[in-house]
């Protein structure tokens, strides 16, 4: 702090934290005389207030805080401006370069949107398909069994179809007997059965097709597509009966019903076979966890 002598006014510099709180008595360099100096009132902390002068390093070591360095005589004031200003110009100058990076980029993207061929564009990770989750194993196992079961059944009924439309089954068979054969006949004879296979196939293949999708409701079709395949196997072995039948002469005896109905109920077992286990397995905890209603 600055003081000044009474009797002849020199000037001088007292550092303030020497002088207590009741004050001191300083002797005059020049004209000796003797005068009382009190210690100036405390101010207000301040965001320029420090105890550490950030020049010489300048400490008190308490938490007394001076506004002007009683060392070096740094301004406290005049320093924390200077930080400001300093820490000012270098956000706006790391704000400018921000900026002009940014520009620069959306500058060269349209300069590459300018020469793209449109026809090249390539969807990004975002936009693209998501691929389609694989579907479980017992889910896959199930599903392709039945798509190899209706494949073959398919297949069964476009070979019957072939025979059935492939020769002039009406005039080969009226040929045999002495009542003419109606179209009606021949076609509950040799072309319903694969009718009844090719579409059936079809329909099991649809289903199965779904089921592998793990679509809502695939399984139940996949469960209907079953029961439908033990409905076709017996209306298929009750066909060939009434074939049978038909082919014996006039006055068959009991034994030929026997043996085509034997013949009847062993193939239909062997035909609702698969489709019983497929409703089965359709049933089981590793399907309905997959398929929940």
């Amino acid at each position: 702090m600055k003081i000044e002598c009474p009797s002849c006014h020199i000037n001088g510099n007292l550092n303030e934290l020497e002088i207590p709180p009741e004050g001191r008595n300083v002797t005059c360099p020049r004209c000796k005389e003797s005068f009382h100096v009190k210690k100036p009132a405390a101010a207000a902390w301040a965001p320029f207030m420090m105890n550490i002068c950030p020049k010489c390093q300048y400490s008190t070591f308490s938490e007394e805080m001076f506004a002007v360095c009683p060392k070096c005589g740094l301004d406290g004031r005049t320093h924390h401006e200077a930080q400001n200003k300093q820490t000012k110009q270098e956000k706006g100058q790391q704000r400018s370069q921000l900026e002009i990076q940014q520009q620069l980029e959306r500058d060269r993207e349209k300069l590459q949107q300018s020469f793209r061929n449109p026809d090249l564009d390539v969807p990004s990770a975002e936009t693209a398909d998501e691929p389609v989750p694989m579907a479980p194993l017992p889910v896959r196992i199930t599903g392709w069994a039945s798509t190899v079961l209706a494949a073959a059944l398919l297949c069964y009924g476009l070979f019957g179809l072939m025979s059935y439309y492939g020769k002039d089954w009406q005039a080969e068979l009226s040929a045999k007997t002495v009542i003419p054969v109606s179209g009606t006949e021949v076609f509950f004879q040799l072309g319903f059965s694969p009718w009844l296979m090719t579409l059936y196939g079809a329909a099991l293949l649809a289903a199965s097709i779904l089921f592998l999708r793990i679509y809502k409701f695939g399984r139940k079709w996949l469960d209907w597509s079953a029961w439908g395949g033990v409905a076709t196997a017996c209306l298929h072995e009750l066909a060939e009966l009434i074939r049978w039948i038909r082919s014996s002469s006039s006055s068959p005896s009991i034994s030929y019903y026997l043996v085509g109905i034997i013949n009847t109920l062993f193939m239909a077992a062997l035909w609702v076979a698969p489709f019983l286990a497929l409703l089965w397995y359709l049933r089981s905890d590793a399907i309905m966890d997959e398929f929940p209603e």
